[in-house]
């Protein structure tokens, strides 16, 4: 008679693995046999896997993957930061670049990039095409060689020389169709001639995805006055030289600015003082990502979560259909089969499992992809789209070969401590019934009532959130709103013609049937990309540690505040005579007026942008309006809106409004006829309605919630089921009791009870280590959060009710079976 040895806490038998291929082929063909348990088990790991490659090949490529430049370690971004006026990172500016070209030594190059956007093509049949104006010298700061032809000189970035322009390669193909011949060949760009000298390789799409043309970023002797050291528009990025730690890179940097500040007059050195200036600096892929990385490592955390629900739900069946194969394992044993070797082929089953549902999750990633570059496209448009490519492919098989003998060991564990011999001498219901079996089951599927709690109450709170979020009152009307932007000819931007153009653009708009109103703006409601500016105060009441004020600029007008019913609270709105020069008319916003005239009005107030030489230099208040959030309700920095006369500035480009009952595309469509008829060469670009910019404004929010509430609907299904399965479980082998409960009196109401209080006690015990890790986790939330705190009494009340109740009525299904059970049929099969 065989013994069960070796002993269970000893090392496996050597030829462990000698019978692995017959495993596989039992382990398939049981699959097979057991199609039930195979669909439900394939079926979760499908879902749960498949989220995990999904999100898991976002974040890799998002994050972890490593840009496809030489030493991509070496490259980073230098950046100022105004943190006591709510500006933690701000571009940089030409005066810096120089600065830092010249007088620090850590930097093997140093270059400047901007986005950029212009009509291209012939005038009349132009396309508004993204693209980028850099330096020469970001070419160097990136590592990359031109496809074919060169890229542009230093040369080429002062005013006059930089009529030259270099493609990328997918405009190159898309628009070219990869002609060599494209090299020497001009084209219109933004009203200018320019020659295209070079073509980027496709690695440079890992830096800016939407560019398809890299201009010369000009300036010349104005630019470099020290005076503009802080007109703040373009970024400056650096290649660090090999073997310099970015510390003495940051420090060399510091230096140089805190000689400037050493130097500087008192009113610059007080701006400095009152802004909190900084100059900063870090890696490529960090500063990139660090605006969503706390959005991405929940999201990661949450398919995490609905992993492990999922993994606790097989690990469930495996464990319950070992233990009711006892009398199988035990007949295994008394033949010959040794310990180790059964608990191999529990073991390969688990695997065979996981590798089969990793597969299929495979394909569900593949599908969930699509999805995702949907929303990534909104949230960093710059980044390359998202792929399952080798690594993630591997990843996810290695994951799931780690979730395969995770979940096995549950079963192996039982295996190797139960007494196989004995197993023999009693009943296989019997031998079934392990009281340890259901304690570990209740302590699993708590552990899983946790786990969902937990992601639900994220989702809860970010739910609330987005609802707060789009509640917020806009401060004008969107309905019947349509917008759009125009490209200003260059004939049309110089003072001498912009205020005349402007006003034959509206009088144009005017003259569409069914036009009520129209206005003209440099900013639209909801959109940002607004310039913002430093002022100060003429009689300033304000204490001496006031943050620096600021305020963003916005050129409208004088109809832009009645077309968009945005309401006047104090003075007046802008005249035909404040478009004057030397009247200095401007209209601030109720944010504005309360921040710096509390207590009393802030019409005849006055202010300057940079230092005024004279009384006419200051600028007067002649209004406030109510506020608008022109940058979205998410906006943290707090500063308030300045509006100033339209035809005081030549933009290069502004938005069109026009308000009208009849249909968004009818009135789209007579805006771009008019606007030919205006001038034939006028580009006509983001034309939509005023409701979907303010929906596009919520697109990074709607995005992680959608996410996060996907995988908490998922996990809240998992652990129903997980909860069934354990009830369904536990009464198919408790059915002798269940008949001799009914026998001896128990009602069906009793027995209903009975195992509704025990999926009751179950839930309740997750509930609690839910809330207390909730209560943990929900802290590393607040920046996600909108007008919500972390801790939302409502939020957790109303995850917890319903998750009880789920859990309710996931246990009354099996109880209510339970009550249908025969007393005298449970006692006759025993």
């Amino acid at each position: 008679m065989p013994t069960d040895k070796p002993h269970p806490g000893g090392p496996p038998p050597a030829g462990w693995l000698s019978g692995l291929p017959g495993d596989l082929r039992q382990s398939v063909r049981r699959l097979l046999k057991e199609k039930g348990f195979a669909a439900a088990a394939l079926l979760t790991l499908a879902l749960c896997i498949g989220a995990n490659a999904a999100v898991f090949s976002m974040v890799y490529a998002l994050i972890l993957r490593p840009p496809p430049f030489p030493a991509p370690a070496r490259i980073v971004e230098i950046y100022n930061a105004f943190p006591k006026v709510g500006f933690p990172k701000f571009p940089c500016n030409f005066v810096q670049y120089v600065d830092v070209k010249k007088h620090t030594d850590a930097f093997d190059a140093v270059g400047l990039y901007r986005s950029d956007s212009q009509s291209l093509g012939e005038p009349g049949s132009a396309d508004r095409v993204v693209g980028a104006a850099c330096t020469a010298d970001m070419f160097d700061v990136l590592g990359i060689k031109p496809l074919i032809g060169h890229f542009f000189t230093l040369e080429n970035c002062r005013y006059g020389n930089d009529k030259v322009l270099v493609i990328t390669e997918s405009f190159w193909k898309s628009h070219f169709s990869e002609d060599p011949a494209v090299l020497g060949r001009k084209i219109h760009l933004g009203g200018d001639m320019v020659t295209i000298v070079g073509v980027a390789p496709d690695s440079f799409g890992a830096f800016d995805e939407q560019a398809r043309y890299i201009k010369p970023a000009a300036w010349g002797p104005h630019e470099e006055d020290p005076g503009q050291r802080y007109s703040c528009f373009i970024w400056l990025y650096a290649r660090m030289k090999p073997g310099v730690p970015q510390s003495r890179a940051l420090g060399e940097v510091q230096a140089l600015e805190q000689k400037v500040y050493d130097t500087s007059p008192p009113g610059q050195r007080q701006f400095l003082e009152r802004s909190g200036h900084r100059i900063q600096m870090g890696g490529l892929q960090a500063e990139r990502v660090a605006p969503i990385r706390a959005s991405f490592t929940l999201i990661q955390g949450g398919a995490i979560f609905v992993l492990l629900i999922g993994c606790v739900n097989i690990a469930n069946l495996l464990l319950a259909r070992a233990n009711s194969r006892q009398g199988e394992l035990a007949v295994r044993a008394a033949l010959g089969a040794g310990r180790w070797h059964i608990a191999r082929q529990l073991l390969v089953e688990s695997l065979v499992l996981t590798l089969i549902g990793a597969a299929l999750g495979v394909g569900l990633g593949y599908g969930s992809v699509h999805v995702i570059n949907h929303y990534t496209a909104r949230l960093l448009p710059n980044m390359l789209p998202v792929v399952l490519d080798r690594t993630v492919l591997g990843a996810t098989l290695a994951g799931a070969v780690v979730v395969g003998l995770l979940m096995g060991l549950f079963p192996v564990v039982h295996v190797l401590r139960s007494n196989l011999s004995n197993v023999l001498r009693r009943s296989s219901r019997s031998a079934s019934d392990s009281r340890g079996i259901r304690a570990l089951s209740g302590l699993l599927v708590a552990g899983q009532v946790a786990v969902a709690l937990m992601l639900l109450c994220g989702a809860g709170l970010l739910i609330r959130s987005f609802v707060n979020a789009i509640s917020v009152r806009p401060g004008f009307d969107p309905d019947h709103l349509v917008v759009a932007t125009l490209a200003v000819p260059a004939a049309q931007r110089d003072k001498a013609h912009a205020a005349a153009f402007q006003k034959g653009v509206e009088s144009a708009l005017r003259e569409i049937a069914g036009v009520e109103d129209t206005a003209l703006s440099t900013g639209v409601p909801f959109k940002g990309d607004l310039p913002i500016d430093a002022f100060q105060l003429k009689d300033s009441a304000l204490p001496a540690d006031t943050p620096q004020p600021g305020a963003y600029i916005i050129s409208s007008s004088s109809s832009y505040f009645h077309t968009l019913r945005i309401p006047l609270l104090e003075g007046r709105l802008f005249d035909d005579s404040d478009a004057k020069d030397g009247r200095g008319s401007v209209i601030v916003d109720r944010t504005f007026a309360r921040k710096f005239f509390p207590g009393r009005t802030a019409v005849g107030g006055h202010f300057s942008f940079g230092q005024p030489k004279t009384d006419a230099d200051w600028l007067v208040i002649v209004g406030v309006v109510g506020d608008v959030p022109h940058n979205g309700v998410e906006d943290k920095t707090g500063n308030p809106f300045i509006y100033q006369p339209l035809e005081r500035s030549q933009p290069w480009e502004f938005n069109l409004f026009v308000r009208s009952s009849r249909p968004a595309g009818d009135i789209l469509q007579a805006i771009r006829d008019k606007a030919h008829v205006v001038a034939p060469t006028l580009v006509l670009f983001d034309a939509g309605t005023e409701k979907a910019v303010i929906d596009a404004s919520f697109d990074n929010r709607r995005a992680v919630t959608l996410l996060l509430a996907c995988f908490a609907f998922l996990a809240l299904f998992l652990s129903a089921v997980g909860i069934y399965g354990v009830l369904a479980y536990d009464i198919s082998q408790r059915t002798r009791e269940i008949g001799i409960r009914g026998a001896i009196g128990a009602s069906r109401e009793q027995i209903i009870g009975m195992i509704v209080r025990q999926g009751a006690v179950k839930t309740a015990v997750g509930l609690v280590a839910g809330l207390v890790g909730a209560v943990f986790l929900s802290r590393y939330m607040a920046s996600l959060l909108f007008d919500l705190s972390p801790w939302d009494p409502w939020s957790f009340a109303a995850v917890v009710v319903v998750l009880a109740a789920v859990a309710m009525a996931a246990s009354y299904l099996p109880a209510r079976r339970a009550a249908r059970v025969d007393p005298i049929e449970a006692l006759r099969s025993e």
